[in-house]
């Protein structure tokens, strides 16, 4: 091979290397494209030449970033026929926590007008990473100089758990005082069993009697139609015993609670009271359940972080067993569904732990407060059983519009004389 055929062969394969060179390194593209100008008040940490997306796709490439009366503007250059309809969102946003940063572009309305080159936007200005992790660790930082009785939340806890622990003394004492009442009760009721079952017996040794024509009774029928109605009168006693033994024992099974809640949201300082009763008929698996929900004056002015509506009626029919207990009907003024489940109900200790929700007002939509509110009310946490009486839990409320997180004490105990009240009320009206 002469020289100058070997000397033309490697200025061909360098002008095509240089050129490969020249369109890797040197970022010269043969796509053709048009210009975007978007302006921001900061886009820290965004180079150039970082990547263009729009919907997650990269259509183009960040050409210059510069100053233009005293905003930065983001001169970018977008892929000829991808069009940008006017009313798109342009943010700076990262790939993760410690990723690199691009521009991001949320596509406008399509019956909207296209972007031409050249065009200048106002893009969105996110809150910085940094900025974001401050604000949160502060945030953090009060939270635990609250819990620490640093704050008006820790405080406002103390005095909410003192109080709790002073009301579940008294209702210890109150049920150590009722207790001996309780075992005479009972026994009574047993004793009274035992007279009912001995009166039977006596009764049916009675009719055998009567129908053998021993003793002054059966002398005294000889009379067919007077054996007769003597045989009836004592059967209908029988019934009767029988119908007041069953009674005793329904009144016995027959159990109403009082039941208070009280939730305090620190983020939005608002508290909030519910009470209502809960009537187990004694059949095992149903329940019912009536009460008001966020109890307070009405009239009260309103904090700017209110959203709670005072004064809502709780109507619900539920049925229950040992791991589960299930609700539905008006709920907080709403129509809608409750569930509590016990996930560890053999566990011991774990046993304490109740998980619970509520979702209601599902055709929501009006403005409270002046904030329009849309979307069906999910709240939903966890409890922790501290004794029969009290229980503590965290919850978030309202999660799918304010997301405030609240912590939860409840008050239950079981009120005998209204439930004797309740058990010959519904045995009267079964009758």
């Amino acid at each position: 091979m002469k020289p100058e055929t070997k000397l033309g062969i490697f200025t061909v394969v360098g002008l095509i290397v240089f050129g490969f060179s020249l369109y890797f390194l040197g970022g010269i593209s043969v796509t053709r494209t048009y210009q975007l100008n978007v302006k921001f008040a900061d886009v820290s940490g965004l180079p150039v030449k970082a990547p263009v997306k729009l919907s997650g796709v990269e259509i183009g490439k960040v050409k210059q970033i510069k100053i233009e009366n005293g905003e930065v503007v983001v001169v970018t250059e977008i892929q000829e026929g991808v069009e940008i309809h006017r009313g798109a969102q342009f943010s700076v946003v990262m790939t993760g926590i410690i990723g690199t940063k691009y521009l991001k572009i949320v596509q406008g309305p399509a019956s909207a007008s296209v972007y031409e080159d050249g065009a200048y936007i106002t893009g969105v200005d996110e809150i910085p990473m940094d900025v974001m992790i401050t604000q949160t660790m502060n945030s953090i930082k009060d939270f635990v100089d609250s819990i620490n009785n640093q704050g008006a939340f820790g405080a406002k806890l103390n005095d909410t758990m003192v109080e709790v622990r002073q009301l579940s003394a008294s209702l210890n004492q109150m049920a150590a005082a009722l207790r001996p009442y309780m075992m005479r009760t009972m026994g009574n009721l047993d004793s009274a069993s035992m007279r009912l079952n001995d009166l039977m017996a006596k009764a049916d040794a009675l009719i055998t009697s009567i129908n053998e024509g021993e003793g002054v009774i059966g002398s005294l029928i000889k009379d067919p139609q007077m054996k007769e109605e003597v045989k009836a009168s004592v059967t209908d006693l029988k019934e009767t015993m029988a119908d007041v033994k069953t009674f005793v024992g329904k009144m016995s099974r027959f159990r109403v609670y009082w039941d208070y809640d009280f939730f305090y949201m620190p983020t939005a300082h608002l508290s909030s009271s519910d009470l209502a009763l809960e009537i187990f008929p004694g059949n095992g698996y149903t329940f019912y359940r009536v009460g008001m929900a966020n109890m307070g004056n009405e009239d009260d002015r309103l904090d700017s972080r209110d959203y709670l509506e005072k004064n809502k009626l709780d109507v619900r029919l539920g049925f229950y067993n040992d791991w589960a207990k299930f609700s539905a009907g008006l709920i907080r003024g709403g129509g809608g569904v409750a569930l509590e489940v016990k996930p560890f109900k053999d566990m011991d200790f774990f046993d304490r732990f109740t998980l619970a929700g509520e979702l209601y007002d599902w055709g929501r939509d009006r403005v409270i407060n002046g904030r329009n509110f849309n979307k069906p009310n999910l709240s939903y946490g966890v409890d922790f059983r501290i004794n029969r009486y009290v229980t503590a839990g965290a919850w978030v409320r309202d999660a799918l519009e304010t997301n405030d997180v609240a912590v939860k004490a409840n008050i239950s105990f079981n009120d005998q004389d209204i439930s004797s009240f309740f058990g010959m009320a519904a045995m009267a009206g079964s009758r």
